[in-house]
């Protein structure tokens, strides 16, 4: 981009003079320019990311085009661009690219002070004139430079994050691309190749918004990695959880973020089972309850969430006696049961929990075998009513109800 002085006066000899020497002197500046790099800026300090060929090329050029400036009614900033982009590429910081520019400038400058004492015969007045158009030209250089680099970086950082989504997307989905490993796309996404994992869904509020927000880097602060995937009506992730400790401060972070419902798989050990977390994962969210929902993994759990299609229906015939039930008379009947299984059968101790005598848990037990046809004391038909009513619990089915009708769900 070509870029025009706003008030030039005419240029006269003192100031040909300046510029002359400045060209004269132009490879030795570069040279004390990148040894001054080299030495003042540390991600300078090696040729490891920028070879010398290549910074002193730069720099010569960039300050060849700052002293055309002192007699070019207009100069291009286009050297400063390609610099600026350029070393975005190569992930040098902005601020090591400024810093390096005001190294070449202070040099340059120094060699203007060195050419006024060298010749006592030019005027003060284009000594000040081509100093204020060579400050004048770094600052239009500058500023050109950090707007290449600052849009490059952007480009780069949706770039990478449009990468990431999708390779996110193969491992958590199971569609691996031939040429790449389940574990090099783990690589790639910085996730470590041993577990255990978690795997999350999280329901968006509004489409295409995450309800999730930040949600990397906020693990990342926990020294937790992980990789995620924004759909139109889900965020999709990977988390590794190595412990217990971990585990519980990820579903504490969770909690505190989200915008709704969020299911959570149980933790898996080995990247190839990702597809299989995801599902149960998403199976958290349709059942009943809100905010965050884990999976616990158990046999349970997992037959009750496996095959919905067919363990809903288990459910319904088992369980439509106390459906047909109002809400006062349903619900105490399945709290229980559920009680009395989270106890092992010990009726004192569900007692004691649900604040009542030992004979009305016995009574409401009956009833319960009553209603469903199943006896307790039967090892198959406790297994039935056991998984009935944790397909009641998980995905929450209760069929044709009437406005009076009980709602038994409970977390």
């Amino acid at each position: 981009m070509a870029v025009s002085h706003a008030a030039r006066r005419p240029v006269d000899a003192d100031v040909l003079c300046i510029r002359d020497e400045l060209y004269a002197r132009l490879d030795p500046i570069t040279d004390a320019a990148v040894a001054g790099i080299r030495a003042g800026v540390p991600f300078y300090a090696t040729d490891a990311v920028i070879s010398d060929e290549l910074l002193r090329t730069t720099v010569h050029d960039n300050l060849r085009f700052v002293v055309d400036a002192l007699t070019e009614p207009a100069f291009d900033t286009a050297p400063a661009a390609t610099t600026g982009r350029t070393r975005a590429e190569l992930d040098v910081p902005l601020a090591s690219v400024m810093h390096a520019y005001r190294i070449g400038m202070h040099r340059l400058w120094s060699e203007v002070s060195v050419i006024a004492e060298r010749h006592p015969e030019l005027s003060k007045r284009s000594l000040l004139w081509s100093a204020q158009h060579i400050w004048e030209a770094q600052d239009v250089f500058v500023d050109a430079m950090a707007d290449a680099h600052r849009e490059r970086t952007t480009e780069q950082a949706l770039d990478d994050a449009a990468e990431r989504a999708a390779l996110a997307e193969y491992l958590l989905q199971g569609r691996i691309p031939t040429d790449q490993s389940l574990w090099e796309i783990a690589a790639m996404l910085h996730i470590p190749t041993t577990g255990p994992y978690l795997a999350v869904a999280a329901a968006a509020s509004e489409i295409g918004r995450q309800p999730l927000p930040g949600i990397a880097d906020r693990l990342r602060a926990l020294d937790v990695y992980s990789a995620w995937r924004l759909l139109p009506d889900q965020q999709i992730g990977i988390v590794h959880a190595p412990t217990a400790a971990t585990r519980g401060q990820v579903i504490d972070l969770f909690r505190r973020v989200a915008t709704g419902r969020v299911g959570v798989s149980a933790p898996f050990s080995e990247l190839r089972d990702t597809p299989h977390g995801l599902t149960f994962a998403r199976r958290e969210l349709v059942g009943p309850g809100t905010g965050v929902s884990v999976f616990d993994g158990s046999v349970l759990g997992t037959a009750a969430m496996a095959a919905p299609e067919t363990t809903v229906d288990l459910a319904r015939s088992v369980l439509q006696g106390l459906y047909r039930l109002p809400a006062d008379d349903c619900g105490p009947l399945m709290e229980t049961f559920r009680a009395w299984v989270a106890h092992d059968g010990n009726v004192k101790d569900v007692a004691a929990e649900l604040y009542v005598h030992p004979n009305t848990v016995r009574h409401r037990l009956r009833r319960v075998e009553q209603l469903t046809g199943k006896a307790v004391g039967s090892p198959r038909e406790l297994a039935e009513l056991c998984l009935a009513f944790e397909v009641d619990a998980r995905i929450g089915v209760m069929p044709d109800r009437g406005a009076g009708a009980p709602s038994s769900h409970r977390r």
